[in-house]
């Protein structure tokens, strides 16, 4: 009994010294920067949590440069839990973030700095953490046009380098998606499979694969019973328009091959339509 009154005094004396320390924040910063290969800064307030892990809270986690047409990602409220072990060694082990309100740029992201890919794409890196949760969230699509995707959501629960990985993802007016997602390290392609996206109210199951090449494309092949067309391209930003050769943002390709028992389109109807965009689509 005294044991279990003695742990939460002890987590928190262990929590509140690394906090309280000259270099608490700074331990956190190379933390997450050696985890996510660029740098990382907790730029405003920087708190100590208690619930529901414990861990810090704050405002200002910037990844990236520090200019401001240079940052990766910006989120202007976090949490972020730390196991316990580590923290009574004043060593550092990030258990999950949560990140809330902000923008991503992926046109910005920066290989690790000295780490000269042996293969294309091996530079990239992810964290390994147990839970990774973004609310509201703008994600920059490449080109001039400044158009911003809202993430709703994300929620990506235990992660690890080449294992399935559970996924939820809301975006904003156009579609939510569940799946699971693999990525390998030294490998320049992320894998989605089981995927099940609700798009425009339709229905929409597949898999696709992320190149993460000097130059990033999207290979999806997707399968439904029934496809309104004029509700897709109205959904889908910078999709109207585009006929059969790559969909091309600023360095970046979609190839997608879609197969519909029914597809409407412009008061017509066709039956066991295969829909090609941009090329056969290919995952290794």
């Amino acid at each position: 009994m005294a044991l279990l009154v003695l742990l939460p005094l002890l987590a928190y004396w262990a929590a509140d010294a690394w906090l309280e320390s000259a270099g608490g924040r700074r331990m956190l910063e190379k933390e997450l920067s050696n985890r996510i290969g660029m740098p990382v800064r907790l730029e405003d307030e920087f708190d100590l949590m208690l619930l529901p892990d414990i861990g810090v809270s704050g405002t200002g986690l910037s990844i990236g440069r520090e200019s401001e047409t240079q940052v990766f990602a910006y989120g202007r409220e976090y949490e972020i839990s730390v196991a316990l072990g580590p923290l009574l060694d004043r060593q550092v082990r990030v258990d999950w973030i949560r990140l809330t309100g902000g923008e991503i740029h992926p046109d910005r992201y920066e290989k690790p700095a000295g780490t000269e890919p042996a293969g294309p794409g091996s530079g990239f890196r992810l964290p390994e953490i147990r839970e990774l949760a973004v609310r509201d969230f703008g994600v920059a699509l490449p080109g001039d046009g400044g158009q911003i995707v809202r993430i709703t959501e994300l929620t990506l629960n235990g992660f690890a380098d080449g294992r399935d990985t559970p996924f939820t993802l809301e975006l904003e007016g156009l579609a939510t998606v569940a799946g699971r997602l693999r990525w390998t390290s030294g490998h320049p392609v992320m894998h989605f499979s089981g995927l099940h996206i609700d798009l425009a109210g339709q229905s929409v199951m597949g898999a696709a694969c992320l190149y993460l090449d000097d130059r990033v494309s999207l290979h999806a092949e997707f399968e439904a019973e029934l496809i309104d067309m004029d509700a897709v391209m109205e959904t889908l930003p910078g999709m109207a328009g585009t006929g059969n050769d790559a969909v091309e943002g600023e360095g970046m390709e979609i190839r997608l091959r879609l197969e519909a028992e029914e597809l409407k389109s412009s008061g017509a109807v066709a039956r066991g339509v295969v829909v090609s965009l941009g090329g056969q689509p290919r995952c290794d």
